[in-house]
């Protein structure tokens, strides 16, 4: 099963390299990584220098995968925290960089040679690994659902040297190609040589698809769900047999400013539609899980108690579950449906089948519950399994 999973997310990796937030950087990626100076000040291509630019601009983007594979300290609650203001700050560089290559942006200082000789004289390994690691947090929102899906599987791994080993091979998987183009960069460069006549109309394209791209980024910075989860933690809810006062410490209470939770419109196993605004007024009972995940199997059966004692959603607390078909280990819908018949869970389960909702949920293992107030705030969320009494004394209490 490990081996599998390493196929499948190096696949995931060269997947996610093909994102649109990607591939309209990269003229602009080559082209600044490449950039060098002689002794006469002129630009040159250095297939030395471009290769170890390179492996340090992949280095900054594997800092950022590990940082949020790994929770490093207090970098990745900033990072997380901030995202949105790192997403509308880079939309607008994007949008700049975009217009400023179609000529319909005109800066004298980038336009005299001289000057930009001097700004950028050489694109160093340090100036190379921050520009790694800046590009690929701005990428997380196209590549986040499939980033989620590997933390998800890697979280839940049997031991943290596989989990950290697969968070690799998926960032292997997505640097693999930058590679490539720099090894074959001056193939590359002929076959730009060869559409010279072109230029214009590819300089065009390009400058659009950069404005576009950066449009992206500022609209995910401006309507972005804030960060759900404002307080990191590595602890675990205990087993059943733990007593309440243990668990109680355990749970990770949300800062005093309130958290909208991320609103959603999804589908459960009977064909109703659940939209978490509707809900408003009541307490929710937000619950990730998997059918190939033990602790969640283990909890399942109290979830199913909470959600008869009370009312079946009819009052004032609404049961759900969040289940991702095909991601990572999931199976698909209909396997997820079944386990649930065969097992004779009645709660309504709704399918993330993008994962842009364990994406906004920040869902980095099974099971993660959520207690959203009646204002919709999240209250709390626990990761980790409960019991029946943990579980009633918290939705009571919110």
């Amino acid at each position: 099963m490990e081996k599998l999973n390493l196929v499948v997310v190096f696949i995931e990796g060269l997947v996610s390299f093909l994102s649109p937030c990607v591939l309209p950087i990269l003229p602009v990626y080559l082209a600044m990584l490449s950039q060098n100076t002689d002794n006469e000040g002129q630009a040159k291509r250095n297939r030395k220098t471009l290769l170890i630019n390179t492996l340090l601009f992949v280095l900054g983007i594997s800092t950022t995968f590990l940082i949020l594979g790994t929770g490093v300290g207090f970098i990745r609650p900033f990072l997380m925290s901030n995202k949105n203001v790192f997403l509308g700050l880079g939309g607008l560089l994007i949008i700049g960089m975009g217009l400023f290559y179609m000529d319909l942006l005109k800066i004298d200082e980038l336009q005299r040679e001289k000057r930009m000789h001097y700004q950028v004289k050489k694109m160093n390994p340090l100036a190379a690994y921050i520009l790694g690691f800046t590009f690929s947090f701005g990428w997380t929102p196209c590549i986040g659902p499939m980033l989620a899906s590997v933390l998800v599987v890697a979280s839940t791994s049997s031991n943290a040297l596989t989990g950290y080993l697969l968070i690799g091979v998926y960032t292997l998987g997505f640097v693999v190609p930058f590679l490539l183009l720099a090894v074959f960069a001056e193939k590359m460069i002929e076959l730009l040589e060869r559409v010279k006549s072109k230029g214009l109309s590819i300089k065009r394209i390009g400058g659009m698809l950069l404005v576009l791209t950066g449009l992206v980024f500022l609209m995910n910075g401006l309507t972005g769900p804030k960060e759900v989860i404002t307080k990191p933690t590595n602890e675990k809810v205990q087993e059943q047999s733990s007593s309440k006062e243990e668990q109680s410490n355990e749970e990770a209470e949300v800062d005093e400013e309130a958290v909208l939770a991320p609103d959603f419109i999804l589908e459960d196993q009977y064909g109703n539609t659940h939209k978490l605004g509707d809900y408003q007024g009541k307490t929710v009972f937000l619950n990730f899980w998997a059918t190939w995940c033990p602790p969640c199997k283990k909890e399942m059966p109290d979830i199913e108690k909470l959600y008869e004692e009370y009312g079946l959603n009819e009052d004032e607390v609404i049961v759900l579950g969040v289940a991702m078909p095909n991601i990572g280990r999931e199976g698909s819908k209909e396997d997820i449906i079944e386990f649930l018949e065969d097992e004779g869970y009645t709660f309504p389960v709704v399918f993330d089948e993008s994962a842009e909702l364990m994406y906004n949920y920040q869902i980095t293992a099974f099971p993660t519950t959520f207690i959203i107030n009646p204002k919709g705030e999240v209250a709390l969320y626990v990761p980790g399994a409960m019991d029946l009494s943990t579980m009633k004394e918290l939705v009571e209490k919110y």
